[in-house]
């Protein structure tokens, strides 16, 4: 029998074992006849490939002994090459973590037997760099193994797609981000292969779009919906952390007719400030943004201050689009460390507490 007919034989043995326990009266164990039909192909595939080896070299054909004397002349001729070494791809580091909750729909699984299968796979860390909160410094990607046991062991088998959807969970429970995948692997970001798509979270870094709104620390809450071919979906619940040194914080809600810089970085010598206007749409003429360098006194920045400001929209009827660009590395004055953002009225005055200044990188 070749390999993949004994792999197919043994797959369909453990799906009947599955099928079997679900006809009797007590609760089947699906994760024990899943770990077993998925070791015992394992070592089948291992001895066959054993096997199919030991017969590849007896039966390659064996050098002709040449008289001594040729023997001598050749060895002298022809210079013996060292053999090369076969290159191996480097494996990508996957930890695990496992999903919240028990929804009892025990067919919906990956292969790993933490957790019966249900678990978030994490390319590119190690297991040591997971706690009991998974925590993202560096970049953010994660992606699910998953499969209908009644379908196959594969992953994808009997699945028709699975959706993501990211939960700023800090009570406010703004969505964030939301994918759908049709086929594995399974990645929250897209990718075509195991090692998915990931997000680099230094300064600056935005989800992507459509949503390209500002990633800040904060506690999120991923919900994934597996949508099987046949029968109920499920969803699995996975909470973890963005902690990174170059992202802000997530800020409470501001008052009305009020503006805030969340963060500062610089893009080929210019200042790109991302900043959020509450309970009004900056606009010329009317109510609009002054943003300023901290070396200006907060009393100067508007009428009938001597400022200088930069007014924002920059003329009338162009949209306050985020992030502001208008200022340059080389605007800014030798003493200033910040820079800062306050409403303004039509006639140029500054309404005094109602924004905020911010260092500059």
């Amino acid at each position: 029998m070749s390999l993949r007919n004994l792999t197919m034989a043994l797959l369909l043995a453990g799906l009947m074992a599955v099928a079997a326990a679900c006809g009797r009266q007590a609760t089947p164990d699906v994760n024990q006849a899943v770990q077993t039909a998925l070791a015992e192909t394992r070592a089948a595939e291992a001895q066959i490939a054993q096997a199919v080896a030991a017969t590849l070299t007896a039966s390659a054909p064996q050098a002709t002994a040449a008289p001594a004397a040729q023997a001598t002349n050749t060895a002298e001729s022809t210079p013996t090459s060292a053999p090369q070494p076969i290159a191996t791809p480097t494996p990508v580091r996957v930890a695990i973590s496992p999903v919240d909750g028990d929804d009892g729909n025990d067919f919906l699984r990956g292969s790993n037997d933490e957790n019966n299968g249900r678990v978030i796979l994490l390319p590119g860390l190690s297991q040591a760099e997971i706690d009991d909160t998974p925590t993202f410094r560096d970049f953010i990607n994660f992606r699910v193994e998953v499969f209908d046991t009644r379908a196959g062991l594969y992953d994808g088998a009997g699945i028709d797609h699975v959706a993501f959807r990211i939960i700023a969970d800090d009570g406010q429970g703004d969505v964030v981000w939301e994918k759908e995948e049709l086929n594995p692997a399974f990645c929250v970001f897209g990718g075509d292969d195991a090692g998915c798509s990931a997000i680099d979270l230094s300064g600056g870094a935005q989800w992507p779009a459509p949503f390209a709104g500002q990633i800040n620390n904060n506690v999120y809450l991923a919900e994934i919906d597996i949508v099987p071919d046949q029968g109920e979906p499920t969803q699995w619940r996975w909470r973890f952390f963005i902690d990174s040194p170059d992202l802000a914080a997530a800020q409470p809600e501001a008052a009305p007719n009020t503006a805030r810089i969340n963060d500062i970085w610089i893009l080929d010598g210019r200042y790109f400030v991302d900043f959020e206007a509450f309970g009004f749409t900056p606009q010329m003429p009317g109510q609009h943004l002054h943003f300023f360098f901290d070396s200006v006194p907060l009393l100067q920045a508007g009428a009938p201050g001597s400022g200088p400001w930069q007014i924002y929209p920059a003329a009338n009827g162009l949209p306050a689009t985020n992030p502001f660009t208008l200022l340059t590395v080389a605007n800014r004055p030798p003493n200033a460390n910040q820079m800062c953002i306050l409403v303004a009225n039509a006639d140029h005055s500054v309404n005094q507490g109602t924004g905020n200044c911010v260092e500059l990188p």
